[in-house]
């Protein structure tokens, strides 16, 4: 099964002239970029495309048709607000429908997804809830995704210009374990989308070395000798991406009790995501709601997780938003890593972060890097690691 992409993609008002040909353009060099990656190497993507105005729709669905996807991308308009819970529910519906697990030369790959706007997200309650609702949505892509039905987390890979909420974006990032980068200009966004192809370009050529798949130098050596100069920030960024798409060996994916592939027999169910209202200091303002459902109350039981086999690394996450008696809110991220040494030990890292949601803006001269710090960096694009 190829390794499956959804770009899901403002086009909102605020996107219309430049903005939506600069979009077009780099998503057709995506696309060029996919197809080339399968003649190399024989590893097909597949594409999918969801756009987000007022309100969101599946452009096409998922395909390794790169012809459709170029003119499903062609056909775009702008026009209305940034209904972006929309947008990621109707990608979440796309891949519980069409999506999968990819296995190739002994590893799995989950799809992710590639998340650009230029905006604030809106809804009929106002943007504080439309933002809350997004984060709920980020939820089932997270540390939820069991309850929405996702047989593994899918990370978001976000990429942010203009007005957008980088604070947000960054935020996605962390709960989904993707990454953020935000561009100066929409013509920054070409390198994004073609650093994005080059991941996976490097994923299919190390995919049997699972020591070379997981190491920083050996991607910054690959991306080198295609002529990519990254900087330590993005490179770090781009290689967390790819440790989230990656999942537990095929050996102990073999037997039917860890095949994470959807069944052709088994439905799949769609989930409601909902914001909850405030509770108070230290209570989840989020919260994901499961939509009825035909199964067995079994079959919705989540799985614990398998335990590991020497090499491979299970990872979870806990997130909570919480708010202060000040009224100032953040969001606590608590991740576990699960690893088992060649000699046989479990090796359990534990690893709390605190995020606040409401950050001072950023001076044009800034960039927003890990951590939410805010450092002067070179005018190029800011690329920053999501939560490792």
């Amino acid at each position: 099964m190829p390794l499956d992409t959804i770009l899901l993609l403002d086009t909102s008002g605020s996107m219309a002239g430049r903005g939506l040909r600069e979009l077009k353009r780099a998503a057709h060099a995506f696309l060029e970029g996919v197809e080339e990656t399968a003649r190399q190497t024989g590893l097909k993507e597949n594409v999918g495309i969801v756009e987000f105005n007022t309100k969101a729709r599946i452009v096409q669905s998922l395909t390794n048709d790169y012809l459709k996807c170029l003119r499903a991308i062609d056909s775009l308009s702008c026009s209305g607000q940034t209904a972006m819970f929309d947008g990621l529910m109707a990608s979440l519906q796309e891949i519980l429908s069409n999506g999968g697990i990819l296995r190739i030369s002994g590893i799995a790959m989950t799809p992710r997804i590639i998340l650009m706007t230029d905006g604030n997200p809106s809804g009929s309650d106002g943007e504080d809830e439309a933002k809350k609702k997004v984060l709920a949505a980020a939820l089932g892509f997270g540390p939820k995704w069991q309850e929405v039905g996702l047989p593994h987390p899918v990370p978001i890979a976000c990429v942010g210009c203009g007005e957008c909420d980088v604070v947000l974006l960054q935020l996605i990032a962390k709960i989904t374990n993707g990454m953020y980068a935000i561009v100066d200009n929409v013509e920054e966004l070409s390198t994004f989308f073609k650093r994005q192809v080059l991941l996976i370009r490097f994923a299919a050529k190390f995919a049997s070395d699972l020591e070379r798949l997981r190491s920083q130098v050996a991607l910054a050596a690959f991306l080198e000798e295609l002529g990519e100069a990254v900087e330590a920030a993005e490179l770090a960024a781009l290689q967390q991406l790819l440790l989230s798409m990656l999942v537990v060996a095929m050996a102990d994916d073999d037997s039917s009790e860890h095949d994470s592939t959807p069944s052709a027999t088994t439905p799949t169910t769609r989930h409601a995501i909902e914001a909850a209202p405030t509770r108070g200091p230290q209570q989840s303002s989020t919260a994901l709601v499961p939509a009825p459902t035909s199964r067995t109350p079994a079959q919705r039981q989540p799985t614990s997780p398998a335990a590991p086999s020497p090499g491979a690394v299970l990872r979870q996450q806990e997130v909570r938003q919480v708010r202060s008696a000040d009224g100032s809110q953040a969001v606590i991220v608590r991740q576990q890593e699960v690893s088992r040494q060649p000699d046989g030990r479990v090796m359990v890292a534990e690893r709390v972060m605190v995020v606040r949601a409401r950050e001072e803006p950023t001076p044009p001269a800034s960039r927003m890097v890990a951590g939410a710090r805010q450092e002067p960096t070179p005018p190029a694009s800011r690329m920053v690691a999501g939560a490792r």
